[in-house]
C-alpha cells in the first residue's frame, strides 16, 4: 500500500518544523500543499514533485498529487501549516486517501503559540474556528456562553466574519467591552518571508471595532475571570 503522510509544518518560521516532519518531508517524494504550507520546508522540497494547492483548486490539486502517488507507487507527504489536526480539512484528505497507508504527523500549532502569549492554559480554553464558513453568529452565541461558562476562547477568524464583526456580535450577546484580546498575525515570523511579519495586539474587545486585521488571524480572548494579560 502506497504510504501517504499528512504532515504539520508549525506555525510559520522554519524554527517550529519538528525533526520528525523534517524526515518525513525528505523522505517523501511527492509534496502537495498551498504556498503558505510550503514555505517553513521550502529547503526540503527542492527537486521534488511539488503540486501546489490554491482557493480554486485545492481540492482537485491534491486529488490529482494522490492519482499520481498512487499509479506510481511513489510516497506522498501533504504539508499542513501548524497542527494537521485542527482547521486543516483533515476529513476531506482522509476520503482522497481512503485506500493509502496514511499516517499524520503531529506539527506545534500557532493555537500553541497564542496561547503561550496570551499565558493561558489550553485546558481552560475552547477553541473555535471560523474556517468551515458556517453559522458564523450562532458560533457568537457559542463563544459568549463559553466566556460567561468561564472559559478562555481561541479563535480562528475566517473570510465570511470580519473581526471588527464578530466583536460587535460578541458585544451584543452581552460581552463586556472590555473583555481582554489579543490578536495574532503571522506568528514567529521574522521577515524570513517577503510581506509576512508577526504582527501581536493587546487590547480590549471594543477596540476591535476599529482596527482591521487579517482574515487568518488567532484571537485569544480572555475570561475575565482570569489574571489579564
Amino acid at each position: 500500500m502506497v504510504k501517504a503522510y499528512i504532515v504539520g509544518v508549525g506555525p510559520g518560521s522554519s524554527e517550529y518544523l519538528t525533526e520528525k516532519a523534517r524526515k518525513v518531508i525528505s523522505e517523501a517524494d511527492i509534496i502537495v500543499g498551498w504556498r503558505l504550507d510550503l514555505l517553513p520546508a521550502d529547503k526540503l522540497i527542492k527537486n521534488k514533485e511539488v503540486y501546489i494547492q490554491d482557493v480554486d483548486n485545492y481540492i482537485e490539486v491534491v486529488s490529482r498529487a494522490a492519482e499520481r502517488a498512487k499509479l506510481t507507487g511513489k510516497s506522498i507527504a501533504v504539508l499542513r501549516i501548524g497542527d494537521p489536526c485542527i482547521s486543516s480539512g483533515l476529513n476531506g484528505l482522509l476520503k482522497i486517501f481512503k485506500d493509502f497507508d496514511v499516517e499524520i504527523i503531529p506539527g506545534i500549532s500557532s493555537i500553541q503559540v497564542a496561547a503561550s502569549i496570551a499565558k493561558i492554559n489550553l485546558d481552560e480554553s475552547v477553541i473555535v474556528s471560523l474556517h468551515d464558513g458556517g453559522n458564523a453568529i450562532r458560533k457568537m452565541e457559542f463563544i459568549a456562553n463559553m466566556l460567561n461558562y468561564g472559559r478562555h476562547v481561541i479563535l480562528l477568524t475566517g473570510p465570511e466574519l470580519k473581526l471588527e464583526e464578530a466583536a460587535g456580535a460578541l458585544i451584543a450577546n452581552g460581552i463586556s467591552k472590555q473583555t481582554p484580546v489579543i490578536v495574532c498575525e503571522n506568528l514567529t515570523l521574522r521577515g524570513e518571508y517577503e510581506g509576512l511579519h508577526e504582527n501581536v495586539f493587546v487590547g480590549v474587545l471594543e477596540d476591535l471595532l476599529l482596527r482591521r486585521f487579517s482574515w487568518l488571524s488567532i484571537v485569544v480572548i480572555k475570561c475575565r475571570d482570569h489574571n489579564e494579560y
